[in-house]
């Protein structure tokens, strides 16, 4: 007697062009749609000037002092120092310290902001000398600035 086995149903492929050109598309759509601006992850206010906490006093903008360390020399080896833009000190953190202690004793708060601003070759110990003078002279915000070219 013969015995009646079902044959194995075929295997089912799905055309794979078309689902590998709507893939495509998606991809191109997703790459090509967001647009990212400066200001994304920020609210924007429009907050009243006439009330709260600080309604009706002055509002005092703060210059920081800024020291910019600029490297001299073959591998940043010297380093050359301006204070506010104006005051050359060359590479005497000693002159910046002294400097540093004349802007307190004129009436500066120790929490009055120091940016110290190195270019990119400059080393980091002269970063840090210039971060101790600041100290020494008695200044306790001290701000570090993107090094630049």
């Amino acid at each position: 007697m013969r015995v009646f086995r079902p044959k194995e149903p075929p295997k089912m492929q799905p055309p794979m062009t078309p689902m590998i050109d709507c893939t495509f598309n998606l991809l191109i759509f997703f790459i090509l749609t967001p647009s990212f601006s400066m200001t994304e992850g920020y609210l924007t206010t429009n907050l009243p000037t006439t009330s709260g906490p600080v309604a009706g006093k002055k509002q005092i903008d703060v210059q920081r002092i800024k020291i910019e360390l600029l490297d001299e020399g073959p591998k940043g080896e010297r380093v050359s120092i301006v204070l506010n833009d104006n005051q050359n000190l060359g590479d005497n953190f000693d002159l910046l310290r002294d400097a540093l202690k004349k802007l307190r004793d004129q009436g500066l708060p120790a929490n009055h902001p120091v940016l110290l601003s190195p270019t990119m070759a400059c080393r980091h110990k002269y970063v840090v000398k210039g971060f101790d003078q600041a100290v020494y002279a008695g200044f306790s915000e001290i701000h570090f600035a993107v090094p630049y070219q």
